[in-house]
């Protein structure tokens, strides 16, 4: 995505207008690369979404207020003036997709270039987020104003600084009012260290109690601790320079903090008498709701601490999940637990209610925008689904993958639904089976894990969902896991992601279900960096494979 984000900012985006044919195409292009909106939310629009606040243009859109250029503004209004009311863009989010591809393959075909055919709507967002960056613009007003959620997101945007100013940033020659405290040089190393221990963890206990010990030995951190938060409870994993109580009480006292570092997934900080509270979310490709708490003994959080923190949680994050995949995977048993699901409880139920239909899980994906489901429909159109699931905010984008023998198989993007809360509190979904009269989850927990927990973070979070079964059962796969086991530690979080999609969204398929450009979409990357992916997963899948024959 960074390579044609950075060409479409250099000369492609003229380029890319030029070879509009409509005045709505050429709308349709400025709004995602100028004003950096998605396509269901450039379809949603209507001119009394624009509006005026100092002199400066906004559109309210999905919950934010989208920067909006002066040409642009007039642009709106012009085309505002020859429809009707209502949508100004009166097509679907999928043809919004398809007219920028049209456009895309005209522009290749008028310039000899060929890097305009892969270009999509995302790669239109990242250039105008790229755009603003280069401008200056703090990435936090950039994280306001477009659809990116997380400073991580816009990494790939940031201009790597060269020799000279990195050390501009660290010389005492009265160009910074100060340097950067001796905590962040010391947490520099222990940070490489503890990627090492993590390397050869094999128990989320170990990982836990590394990463402690090593962050509350370092100066200037006076204790460190990590929980997970589910609901209403909490569960301290471990702690190093404070008493386990003492850490319940801050969970209890901090729950806003806490709170806002899981859902924006970015460190956050308060000031107390005697230290500074920083919580570090534990990021992965999977839902999560572990954090990473630390006492920092005197002087403020700089920015670039603040990330080297992020990174970390990031790496500490993907170590507990390629763990926990690991338990469950070469489990003997595991605990299984079947969930009932009313029909007002979850989006999908009451999707079917309404259709009267049918929604069979086939797969699911983890992403960091939400829960990718792969579902097979019976007894309803795409486009009536289509149109029930996007009124509502619990599901993101729908998807047509293809047909199947009594229906079609759809991909959801669920934002909210007990199926995402119970991977999130680390489950593992087996099925998920829906019609007009509700829902019935099946899922399974690796050995050790806190079912209570579990159960009631998605009883609390759903009302309507209620524990119908437990038991013991025996782990399907494990006698795989010598095919298996070695595969689980040698794919990364965004390779297994990569490959499950590709694989349950009919891209293996002949003739594709899905093209790589709709998978790319779909899990927020470039198609050249999702092709590096799913090459590189196939060669280790046939590796593991051979290796065990």
């Amino acid at each position: 995505m960074g390579e044609m984000a950075a060409f479409l900012c250099e000369r492609g985006y003229e380029g890319l207008r030029r070879a509009t044919r409509t005045h709505r195409a050429d709308l349709v292009v400025r709004l995602c690369g100028e004003v950096g909106l998605r396509p269901s939310e450039i379809v949603a629009v209507g001119i009394d979404d624009l509006h005026e606040v100092d002199s400066v243009e906004f559109l309210a859109v999905d919950g934010r207020e989208a920067f909006v250029p002066e040409a642009v503004g007039h642009a709106l209004r012009k085309y505002a003036s020859t429809v009707d009311d209502g949508p100004l863009i009166d097509v679907s989010p999928r043809r919004v997709q398809m007219l920028v591809r049209e456009t895309g393959e005209r522009a290749a075909e008028a310039t000899g270039d060929d890097r305009f055919r892969g270009v999509s709507t995302r790669d239109l967002r990242a250039a105008h987020a790229r755009r603003l960056l280069s401008d200056g613009t703090d990435p936090r007003v950039v994280l306001a104003v477009t659809a990116y959620e997380r400073l991580s997101a816009l990494e790939p945007h940031l201009a790597a600084p060269d020799h000279e100013a990195v050390a501009a940033a660290f010389a005492d020659d009265g160009s910074r009012a100060e340097r950067p405290p001796a905590r962040l040089q010391r947490a520099v190393t222990v940070a490489a260290d503890v990627g090492e221990a993590l390397a050869a963890a094999t128990e989320p206990s170990a990982i836990h109690e590394t990463v402690c010990a090593r962050l509350a030995d370092t100066d200037g951190y006076r204790f460190a601790w990590t929980a997970t938060v589910t609901g209403d409870d909490t569960a301290v994993h471990a702690h190093a320079g404070v008493a386990a109580d003492t850490v319940e009480r801050t969970l209890l006292d901090r729950t806003e903090l806490v709170e806002e570092a899981l859902d924006d997934r970015t460190v956050r900080t308060e000031a107390g008498e005697s230290s500074t509270l920083v919580v570090v979310p534990l990021v992965s490709q999977e839902p999560t709701r572990s954090v990473l708490g630390l006492g920092v003994a005197s002087g403020a959080v700089v920015p670039l601490e603040r990330d080297l923190l992020q990174v970390l949680g990031t790496q500490v994050g993907h170590a507990l999940a390629a763990v926990e995949r690991r338990r469950l995977l070469l489990a003997d048993s595991v605990t299984e637990l079947r969930f009932d699901v009313d029909t007002e409880a979850a989006v999908l139920p009451r999707i079917a209610a309404g259709l009267d239909c049918t929604f069979e899980l086939v797969g699911v994906v983890p992403t960091d925008e939400g829960l990718l489901c792969y579902v097979a429909v019976r007894n309803a159109t795409p486009d009536a689904v289509l149109e029930r699931a996007t009124a509502t905010d619990a599901v993101g984008d729908v998807r047509f993958v293809g047909d199947d023998e009594d229906g079609v198989v759809l991909e959801v993007t669920l934002h909210r639904s007990p199926l995402r809360t119970f991977v999130t509190a680390g489950g593992y979904a087996r099925s998920y089976e829906v019609d007009a009269g509700g829902g019935t989850i099946v899922g399974e927990l690796a050995p050790d894990t806190d079912v209570r927990g579990v159960v009631e973070a998605v009883a609390d979070a759903f009302p309507g969902v209620h524990l119908a079964a437990k038991r013991k059962a025996d782990h399907e796969v494990a006698t795989g896991g010598g095919f298996r086991g070695p595969l689980a530690d040698d794919l990364t979080d965004r390779q297994a992601a990569v490959l499950r999609a590709a694989f349950f969204g009919g891209y293996f398929e002949w003739p594709r279900d899905s093209t790589a450009e709709e998978l790319a979409d779909s899990l927020d990357v470039s198609p050249p960096t999702l092709h590096h992916h799913l090459r590189v997963a196939q060669q280790k899948l046939l590796r593991a494979f051979l290796d065990d024959t």
